[in-house]
């Protein structure tokens, strides 16, 4: 496996949850991050959001490296699926528990953006944002019709009601883009509490310096300052030659680092 790839995560509860209902994974040995968003109101939002993650992995490390596969990720993804549908009618009497997922895979110097509900994939490639994954919303089933327009969408009373989910449905649609790799791509895995307090312009000033470890700080600081009104949990990784860094996580609630944004 290509060991250029570095990765930095970070995980806060926000300013004002009680509860971080999100989760991740760095499957850096097989170049496979996970970010899982509870989704919040519903019962078992945390173990959701972990489920998700933990049944992503175990069915990762079954496999020697060489036969994992953009289809594997999606057959785990729908059995994580139907393993909390049989949690939520076992204990919770059939009420939901689901969340959204997004996976990013690496081989054979392509890349395969995978996800479920509006935690989102961005790419950061010559000094350009753009956004992989298309939310699961209702936001975007409106503009999609022609009943909204983008500027409309914008704080619109239904921006977080999403149309797609683990664990709700028994039929899940898992979508996926692919894309050629090339060096000095930098990957934005994140749940909605990041893209809900950053706009884009503002992600793609903090991925400027491209030192994934600055552009994390960056992005958890800038969202805590604007208030954090929800979990924030996000993955960057980075393919870069020549950085010999190790595979850094950060979580840690009373984080204090330089702010590189400014509203």
């Amino acid at each position: 496996m290509n060991k250029n790839f570095i990765s930095y995560a970070v995980s806060h509860r926000g300013v004002v949850r009680e509860l971080n209902e999100d989760a991740y994974i760095e499957l850096n040995k097989y170049n496979i991050w996970v970010v899982a968003d509870g989704m919040g109101g519903h019962e078992a939002g945390d173990f959701a959001s972990q489920l998700v993650v933990d049944v992503i992995k175990a069915e990762v490390e079954e496999l020697p490296a060489s036969s994992i596969s953009t289809e594997m990720l999606i057959k785990a993804i729908k059995s994580a699926n139907t393993k909390l549908l049989e949690y939520s009618s076992d204990f919770l009497a059939n009420k939901t528990a689901g969340t959204t997922v997004t996976v990013l895979f690496f081989k054979d110097n392509k890349y395969s953006a995978i996800w479920v509900g509006d935690s989102r994939i961005y790419l950061y490639r010559a000094n350009g944002l753009l956004q992989l994954s298309r939310d699961h919303s209702q936001i975007n089933d409106l503009i999609d019709e022609g009943l909204l327009t983008e500027q409309e969408a914008i704080n619109h009373p239904l921006a977080n009601v999403i149309t797609r989910a683990v664990g709700v449905q028994n039929e899940l649609s898992v979508d996926c883009v692919e894309g050629d790799l090339l060096t000095d791509d930098i990957f934005l895995l994140c749940s909605d509490g990041l893209t809900g307090e950053l706009s884009d312009s503002e992600i793609s000033i903090a991925l400027g310096p491209k030192n994934i470890i600055d552009s994390g700080m960056a992005l958890i600081h800038s969202t805590l300052v604007r208030g954090a009104r929800d979990n924030v949990t996000f993955i960057l990784v980075k393919n870069e030659e020549s950085d010999k860094s190790n595979n850094k996580k950060l979580v840690n609630d009373d984080l204090t680092v330089p702010l590189l944004l400014s509203k």
